[in-house]
């Protein structure tokens, strides 16, 4: 099964209009977010922007095994973490700059597919999942904690699994799919309601420890922290350095089994030797080459071609995803080019929002504005 019917979609399943055209959308949309984000989020919580930019890029580097499904992964999208600590439009920032740096820099994600991915994978996940988490948690600054996990759970399965129900509806606009969209869409979802189930527990996990040492990172304004809290930057640096050990180190130890959409392909989609994506476009050929020539670190790894040189043909269109996706024969898979790649990516990330966290503390804050929304 090619990997190009994970979530991180890839160019061949659009054709160019469909592309343009969600390129455009989301670009407007990440616009918008970035200007609403300038006028709504704290300056107190900008910092958080990069730091969790690149937590949520090391995250998602780590494939997770699925509950009930055996054989299977999947991996964490974030979107809705980042809705909840900085509010759903600088999330969508967030996520945006994340999948950028994916696609140039690793071939995660196709190029022309980047509109798509952050429409999926930001937008919705962000702006669905804060939704539910909003209305399902009440008043932010008198949440007890179990009401607040819980919201947050039931955020992230709607938000990611919305954001997966657009994949099978984008591809057959674009009349590449060989398969039945239906059935597609059956198995997308369900998969992804269960990585959104996992997701939740990591998202629990984090909402945990802010909510314990800095409470109103989590919307709990005034609220006091137990003797002796973590200060701000405290809590910064050691979310930095909790992505960077996901990334250089846990990554060894992220599950080699197939992605859980390749999987159910393999087990649900009988098409014999018939593929179940076909797009003859030269303009879909012609990106996945310049992908494939110029992203430095293809699939987290070391390149088999100088850059600005193809690699062999047998690995050229490989689709993207497919070293996450491989099974590998070792495991822990220790691997020094993907803990190089995975830090410098996390690096990468927190140097792309630096910027836009600086533009955002350095703006006037008007009393009372500690919550985002």
């Amino acid at each position: 099964m090619p990997a190009i019917l994970a979530m991180h979609m890839a160019n061949e399943l659009l054709t160019p209009p469909v592309a343009a055209a969600t390129l455009v959308l989301a670009a407007v949309v990440v616009a918008a977010a970035s200007l609403w984000a300038g006028k709504k989020l704290p300056a107190d919580r900008a910092p958080l922007m990069g730091v969790m930019g690149a937590f949520v890029f090391a995250a998602q580097m780590i494939n997770f095994s699925l509950p009930g499904m055996p054989g299977t992964s999947g991996h964490m999208v974030g979107g809705v973490l980042l809705a909840i600590l900085l509010g759903p439009a600088a999330g969508i920032v967030t996520i945006a700059a994340i999948l950028i740096v994916q696609c140039l820099l690793f071939q995660d994600g196709g190029l022309l597919a980047l509109g798509c991915n952050i429409i999926n994978m930001g937008v919705v996940p962000c702006l669905v999942g804060w939704g539910v988490y909003r209305l399902l948690l009440g008043p932010a600054g008198a949440a007890k904690a179990g009401r607040q996990y819980l919201a947050a759970w039931a955020a992230c399965t709607a938000g990611v699994a919305g954001g997966a129900a657009l994949v099978p509806a984008e591809s057959y606009v674009s009349g590449v799919l060989r398969i039945n969209v239906w059935q597609f869409l059956q198995v997308m979802v369900g998969v992804h309601v269960l990585i959104g189930f996992v997701e939740g527990a990591i998202t629990f996990a984090v909402l945990a420890y802010l909510r314990r040492v800095r409470p109103a990172a989590v919307g709990l304004a005034g609220a006091e922290g137990p003797p002796g809290r973590v200060g701000g930057k405290g809590v910064l640096v050691s979310l930095l350095a909790t992505a960077l050990l996901l990334a250089g180190v846990v990554s060894w130890f992220a599950s080699t089994h197939p992605d859980g959409l390749e999987w159910a392909y393999q087990e649900h989609f009988k098409h014999g030797d018939k593929p179940a994506v076909e797009n003859a476009s030269p303009v879909v050929a012609a990106v996945d080459r310049w992908q494939a020539k110029w992203s430095p670190m293809s699939d987290y790894a070391s390149r088999s071609a100088p850059l600005g040189q193809e690699p062999p043909a047998a690995e050229a269109g490989a689709g993207v995803g497919s070293q996450k996706a491989s099974a590998s024969a070792a495991w822990p898979n220790v691997s020094g080019w993907g803990s190089l790649a995975g830090v410098l990516g996390t690096l990468v990330t927190l140097a792309v929002l630096y910027p836009v966290t600086q533009k955002f503390r350095r703006r006037v804050v008007a009393p009372g504005t500690a919550e985002t929304s």
